[in-house]
């Protein structure tokens, strides 16, 4: 393998790449993950359609090429994915292998998940996911201040319903990080403003919304960018010293 030729030839695949507009859910003996944008990016056939056999080349392309996802952020979810797998030595892993509850990327609070300790934490869970995207009922397009309210509805529903809440530093570092990484893959590393149309096709169909209009960020999503974006959710959180002392 050469690295070095991987990283330079890392970006968006050209608009007329049919893997944008070839949606095809998972079927018999395909897996998924409780990440809606790996599952998309299956969905797609950026990524193995079966979910299985997930390498750190693989996910290096395809994450760029579906949603210009940077190296970095790539490397960092794929570790963290092979560290989920029965057998890391191999150098794989399947994307159910990330269903494990508290790690490496499920938690509690999850904005289209189930609580690990209510129900299955792997599908779409639509009362949560509703109770999250009403708070933007009546706008087109998302914002960080509203994304923050909505997600801290969630991380408060759960705290009260349910009696296993587990809610760490991890836990809130993906909880934000999650909502930047939407924000920024559906509009742009910077604004966090992108089309509700867009960002419900992305959860509730786990669908690129290629049709209606979306086009892959033309910057890189990176770890920087997406930790400056969950300081600022976290800074327009409603009670950010209560969920501290939480953490």
């Amino acid at each position: 393998l050469d690295v070095g030729a991987l990283l330079k030839s890392l970006g968006p695949a050209p608009a007329n790449d049919a893997r944008f507009t070839n949606f095809k859910p998972a079927g018999s003996g395909d897996v998924r993950s409780p990440c809606p944008g790996l599952n998309a990016l299956a969905n797609h056939n950026f990524i193995p359609h079966n979910g299985r056999g997930n390498t750190i080349p693989i996910l290096l392309k395809g994450l760029a090429e579906g949603l210009n996802m940077g190296a970095d952020f790539t490397v960092a979810i794929g570790g963290a994915g092979l560290l989920a797998s029965p057998n890391p030595l191999e150098g794989s892993f399947d994307l159910n292998d990330l269903n494990m509850h508290n790690f490496p990327i499920e938690h509690d609070a999850s904005m289209s998940r189930q609580d690990a300790a209510l129900g299955n934490d792997q599908p779409f869970y639509d009362p949560n996911w509703q109770q999250y995207i009403q708070f933007f009922k009546g706008k087109t397009v998302t914002d960080v201040p509203t994304a923050s309210k909505a997600k801290f509805a969630r991380y408060n529903d759960s705290l009260t319903k349910n009696p296993e809440f587990t809610y760490g530093i991890r836990e809130a570092i993906f909880s934000y990080g999650e909502n930047a990484i939407y924000l920024q893959a559906m509009s742009d590393p910077v604004s966090g403003n992108a089309k509700i149309e867009y960002v419900r096709s992305l959860f509730e169909k786990e669908q690129l919304p290629y049709n209606l209009g979306w086009r892959p960020s033309k910057s890189p999503i990176t770890l920087a960018s997406l930790g400056n974006m969950a300081v600022q959710l976290y800074g327009n959180s409603p009670q950010p010293i209560a969920e501290g002392e939480k953490i």
